[in-house]
């Protein structure tokens, strides 16, 4: 265990460089730059007379990119991520603000979640080709095909347009008002949360029934077995590796996979956060919720492997 714990956050170091290569190429590929952004608004605010070739030595552009980009690296290795470009703050300072709300809308979306597939899940196979089955399945793939950006906008558009009802959208801090919190939280978490549970019951679905199929469970049958013991103590806990894994994906991405829910219901998220720097070719946000994002998949990942010893004691991982 101690060898491949070593060995897998050893990976993580060239997988965050390519990762950081990756995204500081990509960023200066898009259309448009940071420099002309900052151009545009020193010009709306009056000041005609800056060049371009000053706006660069301000904002440390006028090197070489591959100076730059060491210098970032050197940086971010002790901890320092750099100063937005916009925003009159360091870049860890706007990721730690608003790392919290992202983390509480991904964790309220994943247990949702998990609360609609695992248990469904099993049912379908527990009762499987009944009319309960056909109807959760159909139903889950038709919450799968659809659009969650719809769904998010049919759900503000509508009921506001014939009940006068609307999400609220003005953000409080669960610390200052839990209530208020929780009444933010709890729709963009089960829109999302529906989205994501179809695809995750059908695995459930799949994974109980290759389980239920082994000859271990038809042994358990023929000893005489309770049914309710062989599907919840012999066939669910080992149909679980294979759900572990794409429940630790779906944890990966607590941080940054709300981004359309955080937009669409003004979460002010770290996933909203890169939009907007996106938008205004902040590279230092970009670079710095990117990396923030590789890191925390990455661990969580790490995590999912060495939970399967702890499902499975075959499992070898050294």
């Amino acid at each position: 265990m101690g060898k491949y714990l070593v060995k897998r956050i050893l990976l993580l170091i060239p997988t965050t460089f390519l990762v950081c290569v990756i995204v500081f190429a990509m960023l200066r590929m898009i259309p448009g730059s940071a420099v002309d952004a900052m151009l545009y608004r020193y010009q709306s605010m009056g000041n005609v007379n800056a060049t371009r070739e000053e706006v660069e030595a301000i904002m440390g552009m006028d090197k070489p990119a591959v100076q730059q980009f060491f210098s970032w690296l050197g940086n971010a290795v002790t901890g320092d991520l750099g100063d937005s470009l916009f925003q009159n703050e360091s870049v860890s300072h706007c990721i730690l603000r608003q790392i919290g709300p992202s983390l509480e809308l991904g964790i309220i979306t994943l247990i949702i979640t998990l609360i609609i597939a695992i248990p469904l899940g099993v049912l379908c196979a527990a009762r499987q080709d009944s009319v309960a089955d056909y109807i959760i399945r159909i139903a889950a793939l038709l919450l799968q095909s659809l659009p969650v950006f719809w769904i998010a906008t049919i759900v503000l558009v509508y009921p506001a347009k014939w009940w006068g009802w609307a999400p609220t959208t003005n953000y409080y801090s669960f610390f200052k008002d839990p209530a208020q919190n929780i009444s933010i939280m709890i729709v963009p978490a089960i829109l999302g949360a529906v989205t994501n549970a179809g695809m995750q019951l059908r695995y459930v679905r799949t994974v109980t029934l290759d389980t239920m199929r082994m000859d271990y469970i038809r042994t358990a049958r023929a000893k005489g077995v309770n049914e309710k013991r062989i599907l919840f103590k012999h066939s669910l806990r080992n149909a679980m590796i294979p759900v572990v894994t794409l429940v630790g994906g779906a944890v990966g991405m607590l941080v940054g996979g709300s981004v359309i829910m955080e937009s669409l219901f003004s979460v002010p998220g770290i996933g909203n956060q890169m939009v907007t720097a996106l938008g205004n070719r902040d590279y230092p946000i970009v670079q710095g919720c990117v990396l923030v994002f590789s890191l925390f998949t990455m661990i969580c990942n790490m995590i999912v492997d060495v939970s399967y010893k702890w499902l499975d004691p075959r499992i070898t991982l050294d």
